[in-house]
């Protein structure tokens, strides 16, 4: 019965890890794509680069439209998009 119990246990653990990752891949694409369109830039190309390669890789293509580094815009932009879905304004 113990090892059902942990095998349960696991299961539910890596279920709530996958869930967590979906959420925190869907903000980072809702924040690019803000950011993108905040920037004036083509947001499928940022959008498809995270698909593929990753946030650092997204947010190299926007800095290479953008002409300049963008990270913190990113971060600035997350951090409000935070505060919006909290409802601490």
């Amino acid at each position: 019965m113990g090892f059902e119990m942990r095998a349960a246990f696991v299961k539910r653990e890596e279920c709530k890890a996958a869930w967590e990752s979906e959420v925190e891949f869907s903000e980072m694409a809702r924040v690019l794509k803000s950011l993108a369109t905040e920037l004036g830039q083509d947001t499928e190309a940022a959008i498809d680069e995270l698909a593929h390669h990753g946030l650092g890789a997204a947010l190299g293509v926007l800095a290479g439209q953008a002409g300049g580094d963008v990270e913190a815009d990113y971060l600035r932009q997350r951090a409000q998009s935070r505060i919006a879905a909290s409802g601490l304004q």
